[in-house]
């Protein structure tokens, strides 16, 4: 063994901390060494040289007169650990690391998460309400108690810059963006090779249209993230009816989100299709054992409840300046242009139209090709109510179908058209394709009828040619922008478009108008996120008056701070997509009216029908009815099928309107009683944010500034951070000994006051938090010295003692501080620190104890302390010191036991509640199955089509449905008692001694 070490020393080598275990003298004079890590209990052999191999200094705390530092250094020390460590606390931590003006509807998604034992949470707000602020202060709450290290948050394409730039901006958060193949290639660049980003990356934003294909999620869910958040969610439910539910490639996705996360945050405005399958299978990612919509309807409620939270914007309330509580959210003004057509020349062509669309629909009845053909003409007709642009190119497409055998195309697959039906986002491309693929497929079978309907759309291309030069629509919309535009140069217009063609028809007609060429920008589908960003910039210049937008483009706009019009070129037949466009401006930061205004032909039916659907969204919003439920309920009462079968040379738009409004409220009865009560809140909205704004006010760190961070940061880096002329903002030239990963050398301006952060950009000022990667490294270092116990200055005995008087003891004292920690049974069974904390313990020179607040008291004083007289504590104290702290480690370690008993406690009142509705889940469960099982059996016998080998597989099924509960709750149990196991903590280490003397030395 060489000179000077020991078997059993502490020593630090390139591996880090180990125990040298052994050593052997080579021929060479060389030696070598057996050692093993003190973190993951590795075994390894090195040589020295050219390995170097440092004795640590002895871990226990011991009176050595050497190891006295200033008591300054002494709190300096203690208060750059205690920024590391780890806490298990109840109420808001994370929320002051935002530089966000904090409301208090914004805090309720952190608190849900943070009383459940694994934090998943389905955020189903009402569109433009936040999400993805309280998603961030998710984050930031878990972050800052180290409970998500790996984070995954997956988005629709357009929205990937969005989240970039807001976690960014907002909560000072940095995220890895893996787009697509080029951004993986760009990520693994950086790393080393073979590395795989998915695994070793601790903050990944990605597409979900990336990670569905097959290769790219094998390797995202290789290692389980601590925290999956998924943006527009519902694209992950399951489609269809009860009747004919089926997965989507999305679902398939979501199963496997699922699965691979300990955390999961579902953001959604839209949780339902109007059926409870679609929102059941949400909550079943959440919490399967919160899916049984059917039992007693206050445990439904409370199940449920556990699982997501929901808020309207009509429910929202914020605190105005005189402090009282008022609508967060201004009343937005819905009005309808109507656009009248010319009777002799323009009216006859589009009911001609209508009735040829109508005709065609009815001709495919019971026809192998029925939905297909009906869902082309439906593309004709959405397309004619859109622009004479759009119109005609789709005649030429139906034309050259039923005309040449070779001018028509495959069938889309049936995944296509269920994607379509399902309103999934795709691009403008593809939808054109898809379209066009549907009219140039979906002709009839008999040479007769092709030729019978090719003479109709050659009539009717004949007709549209002739008809007066402008579109009416197009002049509507120019008179509109001009009496806006006119009349106030401040304002700004988006009009939102459902196709291409009709936008580049605006286009033209835009660039030819004096007034207003030069002043619009475009935003659509395909654009790079690049291009995306400047458009939306460009905008906001006071030169842009027009944005021409998409619905591709739509999704992520966030224009509420330049913009609050909108115009919708022609009113979809999906009302959620209408929803999705007024959220553009309708949203949380608008500080005026949002003015919503749509185009439509009053002497229509389809758009009379749709008008009037309009006017009943805004009637039941402010019923407290959201866009997204009158969703479901159009579809149940099936809008798209009655328009598209409307014949506009024979129906009355004002009757039929009637019809439509009747089937409507019959639908909206049917859905209150079905599926409003699993989406309505559980809570009462209002006093929860009542309740939610008392807690920000008493709350005083997370209104106010971290005026500790600031004063502890000042008092280690000393003049290296120097205040600028800002107040608040300082510059920051870190030591040597601080630098580390993601640690900058020099930052120009940084701010540890969130009063200053929220006012400022990132780019301008860097906000310090106790999650800043400086914050971490000053931290480490502290936790080295006083925990780990080495420097790189080892012949020197660790500085782990100080002294001082204080009017606050009458006898001589020394405080001892102890670090303790607390694991408890984690994720897939993997210890997991829960808490840790310094735990000061004092003891007088008789041995006599204080109380825990009365040694906290005295930890915490920072009043100016007297000289204490070195020689005098080597007097008082060495010879007794170790006696005293065995005593006080005793009462270090009862305190330990006391605060596991406490949170053993807390976890076994949280489990029991969740263990006593498992058994009414199970019963309300199995008789849901039963139900099912029979209104299958019913299904079957009605169609004639119960054979046999039928009735032994449909209960093969409803078998295998019931031993998937059994299951879902055996695995709720043993996570539940999972949770509740605490393990017995190790002795608590003693890091460090104050000796504290009366005031005049105390002998």
């Amino acid at each position: 063994m060489p000179s000077g070490f020991s078997i059993g020393d502490r020593v630090k080598s390139r591996e880090g901390l180990c125990i040298l275990q052994g050593s052997k003298k080579l021929e060479d004079g060389k030696f070598l060494f057996k050692i093993k890590t003190l973190d993951g209990g590795k075994a390894i052999s090195i040589v020295s040289p050219p390995d170097i191999l440092q004795k640590l200094p002895v871990k226990d705390l011991r009176f050595d007169p050497r190891g006295f530092s200033p008591i300054t250094q002494w709190w300096n020390s203690h208060d750059a650990l205690e920024m590391g460590t780890v806490k298990e606390i109840g109420n808001l931590y994370g929320a002051l690391f935002g530089r966000v003006e904090l409301e208090a509807y914004q805090l309720a998604p952190s608190l849900r998460i943070l009383s459940k034992p694994r934090p998943r949470l389905l955020i189903a707000d009402d569109v433009g309400i936040g999400k993805t602020i309280e998603a961030g202060l998710c984050i930031l709450e878990l972050l800052s108690r180290n409970r998500a290290k790996r984070i995954l948050i997956i988005s629709p394409p357009g929205l990937l810059d969005q989240w970039k730039d807001e976690l960014y901006d907002k909560f000072n958060l940095q995220f890895e963006m893996i787009e697509n193949a080029s951004g993986l290639s760009r990520v693994q660049t950086s790393l080393p090779a073979g590395v795989n980003p998915w695994q070793n990356l601790p903050r990944i934003l990605t597409s979900v249209e990336y990670i569905k294909k097959r290769n790219i999620l094998d390797q995202v869910f290789q290692r389980p993230w601590d925290l999956i958040i998924v943006d527009e969610a519902h694209y992950l439910s399951e489609s269809g009816t009860p009747q004919n539910p089926y997965r989507t490639k999305r679902t398939n996705l979501g199963i496997e989100i699922a699965r691979k996360s300990r955390g999961l945050l579902l953001l959604t405005a839209t949780p339902h299709n109007g059926y409870q399958n679609s929102f059941r299978s949400l909550i079943e990612y959440i919490e399967p054992t919160a899916a049984t919509l059917v039992g007693d309807i206050e445990r439904r409620t409370e199940r449920i409840e556990r699982a997501r939270i929901r808020r309207l914007k009509s429910q929202i309330k914020k605190k105005d300046k005189d402090g009282n509580l008022v609508d967060a959210f201004h009343k937005r003004e819905v009005t309808g242009i109507p656009v009248n057509l010319d009777p002799e020349t323009e009216l006859p062509f589009y009911r001609e139209v209508s009735s040829y669309c109508s005709k065609v629909t009815k001709s495919a009845l019971d026809s192998d090709d029925q939905h297909l053909i009906s869902f082309a003409m439906q593309i004709v007709k959405k397309r004619m109510l859109s622009s004479r642009a759009a119109l005609e190119r789709t005649l030429e497409n139906r034309l050259k179908a039923l005309s040449k055998v070779e001018e028509r195309e495959e069938k889309p697959e049936k995944t296509e058209i269920r994607d379509i039906q399902a309103d999934l986002p795709m691009s403008e491309v593809t939808a054109e394709r898809i379209a066009q693929r549907l009219i140039r497929s979906s002709v009839p079978e008999d040479e007769k009828s092709r030729k019978s309907e090719a003479r109709i759309v050659r009539r009717i291309r004949k007709k549209l040619k002739s008809l007066p030069e402008q579109d009416p629509k197009i002049k509507a919309l120019l008179d509109e922008l001009h009496w806006v535009l006119d009349d106030d140069e401040t304002e700004k217009v988006i009009v939102f478009t459902e196709y291409i063609d009709t936008l580049e028809a605006i286009k033209a007609a835009l660039e030819g108008d004096d007034k207003f060429r030069g002043t619009w920008s475009v935003l659509r589908g395909g654009m790079t996120l690049k291009r995306r960003k400047r458009v939306q910039e460009d905008f906001a210049l006071p030169t842009k008056r027009i944005l021409l937008a998409t619905d591709a483009a739509s999704e992520g706009l966030n224009l509420q701070h330049h913009c609050r019009r909108i115009i919708h070129f022609e009113l979809p037949w999906n009302p959620n997509r209408l929803e999705q466009r007024n959220g553009r401006v309708d949203r949380y930061g608008q500080d005026r009216q949002p003015i919503i205004k749509y185009l439509y032909f009053p002497d229509t039916p389809e758009d009379n029908v749709l008008n009037r659907l309009a006017g009943k969204i805004e009637t039941m919003q402010s019923d407290r009815i959201s866009t997204p439920d009158i969703l479901g309920i159009a579809i149940g009462s099936g809008i798209e099928d009655r328009l598209t079968a409307l014949d506009g040379e024979t129906a009355d738009p004002e009757k039929e309107a009637d019809n439509y409004e009747h089937v409507f409220e019959d639908r909206t009865a049917e859905y209150i009683n079905n599926v409003q009560p699993l989406l309505v809140s559980g809570v009462d909205v209002t006093k929860e944010i009542e309740d939610l704004q008392k807690f920000l006010e008493m709350s005083e760190p997370l209104i106010g500034d971290d005026a500790n961070l600031e004063s502890h940061l000042q008092a280690i880096l000393g003049d290296s951070m120097m205040p600028v002329n800002d107040e608040g903002v300082y510059t920051i030239q870190v030591p040597r000994r601080f630098r580390g990963p993601n640690v900058d050398r020099f930052y120009p301006k940084v701010t540890c006051r969130r009063s200053v952060a929220i006012k400022t950009k990132p780019a301008d000022v860097e906000f310090i938090t106790p999650i800043h990667p400086l914050v971490k490294a000053i931290s480490a270092e502290a936790r080295q010295r006083l925990v780990q116990v080495y420097s790189d200055d080892i012949e020197y005995a660790p500085r782990r003692l100080a002294a001082r008087e204080s009017d606050k003891v009458k006898s001589p004292r020394v405080l001892f501080t102890f670090i303790s920690r607390i694991l408890a049974e984690g994720y897939e069974g993997n210890p997991e620190l829960i808490e840790e904390r310094i735990e000061p313990v004092s003891i007088d020179i008789e041995e006599n104890m204080l109380s825990p607040e009365a040694d906290n008291d005295l930890f915490t004083d920072r009043s100016n302390p007297g000289e204490a007289d070195l020689a005098n504590i080597r007097e008082l104290f060495e010879t007794s010191f170790v006696a005293l702290l065995d005593k006080a480690k005793d009462e270090a370690i009862s305190r330990l036991d006391n605060r596991r008993d406490e949170l053993i406690e807390i976890r076994k009142q949280k489990a029991k509640a969740l263990l006593d509705d498992l058994e009414t889940f199970e019963e309300d469960r199995l008789k849901e199955i039963d139900e099912d099982e029979k209104l299958a059996a019913a299904k079957f016998r009605e169609e004639q089509a119960l054979f046999v080998f039928e009735e032994k597989r449909r209960k093969l099924d409803f078998d295998a449905r019931r031993e998937a509960v059994k299951m879902e709750i055996g695995q709720r149990k043993d996570e539940l008692e999972s949770f509740v196991k605490i393990f017995d903590p190790d002795p608590p280490q003693a890091i460090s001694a104050l000796f504290i003397l009366p005031v005049g030395g105390g002998k």
